[in-house]
């Protein structure tokens, strides 16, 4: 990807009204401003990033998001498991750039797929949720010195599939430097309520994904071999093109306003990253979601928004 995308993108998000984006960590070129090594390849140092943003309109990078699964070439990884005690050492130095790079772009947030996805192999028990908590505990206390909230994220694929089983790992976090990333989307793909969960997980929410869905997983098809490939790329049995949507989509399954209301009611104060995943075509979505964001949202509340 060239600067100049970056560029175009930066100023598309502004122009929609944010202010702020969320990263993926990535490797490679393909995700180059997902370390730091690639961002002062193209752009020679982190403070550049930044003034290339401030310059499009984008104060600060809230957050990043961190899938151990993901190969980090990099490093020769190529998928690690907070199941594993074994990558619990290689997990913490791949994150340890964080607590460095996050503040040096004006954010605060490290968000992580907190499990694998399902398995017949794996049971969401307190043993196995004490060896996923001893990573992220040990991540979030290196974080914490320099400022940076450690958020786990549960998405529509994880093995967490009630709010017992995210209970189960997150009562086992230090809830002084680890927290709660709540996707809207993926808690109603997964047949969860958003509101209830912001309510039940109040005290634990530190990070929130705002974003919309077409369909619930009604055939349980996050039980498939590859389900990111099969079922949310390829559909499914039912041939679904697109399960997430915008905001404001006249089929979507999450009532945005509402989950808003509760963050407002909650008394939130952490970063809502809208998201657009699948979307055909991005800066028409950024652009309907900011539209949605400052004429309904914002008359909710006036808490901080930020765009993937």
């Amino acid at each position: 990807m060239l600067r100049e995308a970056h560029t175009n993108a930066f100023k598309t998000l502004a122009v929609s009204g944010f202010n702020a984006v969320e990263i993926p960590c990535g490797s490679g070129r393909w995700e180059p401003l997902g370390r730091k090594d690639w961002i002062e390849k193209f752009y020679g140092s982190v403070d550049a990033l930044r003034t290339e943003m401030t310059n499009c309109g984008i104060n600060a990078v809230s957050s990043y998001y961190f899938n151990p699964a993901e190969p980090i070439f990099e490093e020769g990884a190529y998928g690690l498991s907070v199941l594993n005690p074994a990558d619990h050492g290689r997990i913490l130095g791949t994150l340890r750039q964080y607590a460095d790079l996050l503040p040096a772009l004006g954010g605060d947030t490290l968000v992580v797929r907190a499990l694998p996805n399902w398995n017949d192999k794996t049971t969401v028990d307190v043993a196995t949720m004490q060896v996923a908590a001893d990573c992220w505990n040990a991540v979030g206390a290196m974080l914490s010195p320099a400022g940076v909230r450690l958020a786990l994220n549960f998405d529509c694929l994880t093995m967490a599939r009630s709010e017992h089983d995210i209970t189960l790992l997150v009562d086992l976090c230090d809830p002084a430097t680890v927290g709660l990333s709540l996707d809207t989307a993926d808690a109603a793909i997964m047949g969860l309520d958003p509101v209830a969960m912001i309510n039940r997980f109040a005290a634990r929410l530190i990070h929130v994904q705002l974003k919309n869905a077409l369909e619930r997983d009604t055939l349980d098809e996050y039980k498939l071999a590859f389900p990111d490939k099969f079922m949310l790329a390829g559909g499914g049995a039912r041939r679904i093109a697109r399960w997430y949507c915008e905001l404001e989509h006249e089929g979507g399954i999450v009532d945005v306003s509402s989950c808003h209301r509760a963050l407002v009611a909650q008394g939130f104060s952490g970063w809502i990253v809208v998201e657009s995943d699948q979307s055909p075509v991005p800066a028409t979505s950024a652009m309907l979601n900011g539209w949605f964001v400052k004429n309904e949202l914002e008359a909710i509340s006036g808490i901080t928004l930020a765009e993937v």
